[in-house]
């Protein structure tokens, strides 16, 4: 394949290349020159019209450049797969729709008569067997898939480089993107950390809409902490990753990325949930001996609720109540609260409800409400870094108005999403996308 051209071939690839470039450049020139003699306020448009130009005679440079490389032509017969031979039948030329535009590539064609495969080892080289799109242009499709819905990537694309591709290319060229980039992250792993004082693993949750209904993509998080000299928690380096998972297989994988994340035992690892019984479970098979933390948050939530419930909305009762417990709380006296919430006296079947459901959840959870001991240790008791990644992940792309994903195209635009928002983003994904 590897083929250098001879100095008399490439002088001769150089002036047509020039001459042509040559050409292009000057009826740019003219219409250029035409436009602003018009009207020379709206130059917008003239500014489009000399990046097509540019686009086009850098097209026409990229497409000689390629060209150089040959046809791809190896030798008459090459090994198929089937145990017969792939027999160059023609060259044959094909559209490719780079960054700069399209262009026309000319590359050998191989035919095995036995299984009726074929095979362009053009095609193969340049990674783009399987597509029209050249590897820049799926990168920057794959990055405008990742950020906004497709209709929105198309004119997003066609403004800033004048192509135009079509919302369904959009939809399958960044769900490829995530598939290889999914692929790409279960062969390699991510390097390593400096030794950490404190680990900090986050689960949280967030439905998603699907074309079976609507799915849970769960959102875990791993991240290491230090104690600032006053004492204050400091984050440093952090990882996501989200998926459509059930608890089991969503507990590995929070294993391993607190694996990758901290392969040294940290002096602390610190589990932070909003009290659901299976972050609960996972923290007990996978971090035995971690602390465990309610979210200070969703806690005082729960306070609010039941207060509304008993004296209903915007009571002075109702603050006073609050205010009373989640200073009680935060002083990590739940014992205290649990009595707060056992002398109120509710009279509708709704406050009896969430009064008694309160009950059970500070109880269930008491230990890991110890909130004063907690900022004295100088540790996070917030779960606000995994909230955000449930809204950056998931809301803001996935949940807009109409979409309806498959499952694959989901956990596509997940993995793409993750790369873009979080890093880091793949030099060498073209291969594989």
């Amino acid at each position: 394949m590897k083929r250098r051209l001879c100095a008399e071939a490439l002088e001769d690839l150089i002036c047509r290349t020039r001459e042509a470039a040559a050409q292009e450049a000057e009826r740019v020139l003219r219409a250029a020159i035409e436009q602003l003699e018009k009207d020379p306020q709206a130059w917008a448009r003239t500014e489009k019209t000399v990046r097509d130009g540019s686009h086009r005679i850098g097209a026409t440079l990229l497409g000689a450049a390629l060209g150089s490389l040959g046809n791809g032509y190896a030798r008459s017969v090459l090994p198929c797969e089937c145990g017969g031979g792939l027999k160059y039948v023609s060259d044959r030329e094909r559209r490719v729709v780079s960054l700069l535009g399209e262009f026309r590539l000319r590359r050998a064609y191989y035919w095995c008569p036995k299984c009726k495969a074929t095979r362009m080892p053009l095609d193969e080289k340049l990674s783009i067997s399987r597509t029209d799109f050249s590897p820049g242009v799926r990168q920057v499709i794959g990055r405008l898939g990742a950020q906004r819905p497709f209709d929105q990537g198309r004119e997003v694309l066609e403004e800033l480089t004048g192509l135009r591709i079509s919302q369904r290319s959009h939809r399958q060229v960044s769900e490829s993107m995530g598939r290889a980039l999914a692929s790409q992250e279960t062969r390699s792993r991510l390097p390593e950390t400096e030794e950490a004082e404190t680990l900090y693993l986050l689960a949280d949750g967030a439905m998603a809409p699907t074309r079976q209904g609507w799915r849970e993509v769960k959102v875990g998080v791993a991240f290491t902490g230090r104690s600032d000299a006053d004492g204050k928690p400091r984050r440093q380096t952090t990882r996501y990753f989200a998926d459509v998972l059930d608890a089991e297989a969503f507990g590995w994988r929070w294993y391993k990325t607190a694996e990758s994340l901290c392969p040294h035992p940290a002096r602390r690892t610190i589990v932070l949930g909003d009290g659901a019984a299976w972050i609960w479970n996972l923290a007990e098979m996978h971090f035995p001996g971690s602390v465990q933390i309610v979210d200070w948050y969703h806690a005082v939530e729960r306070l609010w609720l039941v207060a509304k419930a008993v004296w209903g909305e915007g009571h002075p009762g109702a603050k006073r109540w609050a205010c009373q417990a989640k200073k009680q709380l935060g002083n990590g006296h739940v014992e205290r609260v649990i009595t707060l919430l056992r002398r109120l006296a509710p009279r509708s079947a709704e406050a009896k409800t969430a009064a008694r459901e309160a009950i059970g959840y500070f109880q269930n959870n008491a230990a890991r409400m110890r909130y004063r001991r907690f900022r004295r240790q100088g540790l996070f008791i917030g779960s606000g870094v995994v909230e955000a990644g449930c809204k950056h992940i998931v809301g803001q792309r996935l949940k807009g108005s109409g979409m309806r994903w498959s499952l694959e195209g989901l956990r596509a635009i997940l993995t793409l999403r993750l790369a873009v928002l979080y890093g880091p983003w793949p030099v060498d994904l073209d291969a594989a996308a």
